[in-house]
């Protein structure tokens, strides 16, 4: 769901005074991860080191990971295991040590792998509904095969433009599943992973004051046919997702509906200028 749904806005009129409580905002949260090779491009038989967290990319805000399930699917269509060791990373909003992930696998294959994630449920209390999240990133070797294949994720964007390669403003477009069928008419978010600590007083603000939250987590539809298309116009990893509401979960003795949504990281470069 959109980061800018506004849960609570309420005024009270107390003898001519007017005492305004303040809004509370449902922040996006995504499973960030980015390797040591900058734009995912890799080499076979070359170690690549990704690290991940559980918080907002674009503040660079870090909460405490809950062990999410990692696998690549290769080329071929085939699953391969990778390495997945606890980390601990510090929140620079609270000064906290949060719980994260890094992730190690060593290619063998040229072509285009995807690195997966699947998370387990995650309950939002101010929301009354459940997250079960699929993410993927691509791993680019030499030979562009299989950046266009589903790998088989309950929701998952397919790509229709080769995903890497890119330079900032050109246009991506995509295909949303579900269950392997055309997803249309669901929301999906899109958000610019900095890579560093934005301070409150550094976030887009609108005429009134407020954070500026549709500049943060940008929103637009699939069409009929569950094609999604989104201009990128800056350098640096993006995360676009798509989401589907499918089903129940409990929580506390009570049964709330379960959003699935399905990312896919993308890297954008700089624009070329020959000298």
């Amino acid at each position: 769901m959109a980061r800018s749904r506004i849960l609570k806005l309420m005024a009270l009129v107390i003898g001519g005074a007017f005492i305004i409580f303040s809004l509370n905002v449902a922040e996006a949260h995504f499973h960030t991860f980015w390797p040591d090779n900058e734009n995912g491009y890799g080499k076979r038989g070359k170690e690549i080191t990704w690290q991940y967290f559980w918080g907002h990319p674009y503040e660079y805000i870090i909460f405490d990971a809950e062990r999410p399930v990692f696998y690549v699917i290769k080329p071929d269509g085939k699953k391969d295991e990778v390495e997945l060791s606890e980390v601990q990373m510090k929140d620079e909003d609270t000064g906290e040590m949060r719980r994260a992930y890094e992730v190690r696998y060593t290619p063998g294959t040229l072509g285009d792998s995807w690195l997966c994630l699947e998370a387990p449920l995650y309950f939002l209390e101010e929301e009354e509904l459940f997250w079960r999240d699929y993410v993927k990133q691509y791993i680019h070797i030499l030979a562009e095969k299989g950046w266009d294949k589903p790998v088989g994720m309950e929701v998952e964007i397919v790509p229709v433009t080769r995903p890497y390669g890119m330079e900032e403003g050109f246009v991506f477009k995509g295909q949303a599943l579900f269950k392997g069928e055309p997803l249309a008419g669901a929301v999906v978010e899109i958000e610019k992973f900095n890579g560093f600590y934005v301070k409150g007083d550094n976030l887009p603000t609108d005429q009134y004051g407020y954070e500026n939250v549709p500049m943060i987590t940008r929103v637009t539809r699939t069409d009929a046919n569950g094609y999604v298309v989104y201009t990128l116009d800056e350098p640096g990893w993006w995360m676009v997702s798509v989401s589907v509401e499918d089903g129940e979960a409990e929580h506390q003795g009570k049964k709330f509906p379960v959003e699935k949504r399905g990312g896919i990281w993308i890297y954008v470069e700089e624009r070329f200028v020959q000298k």
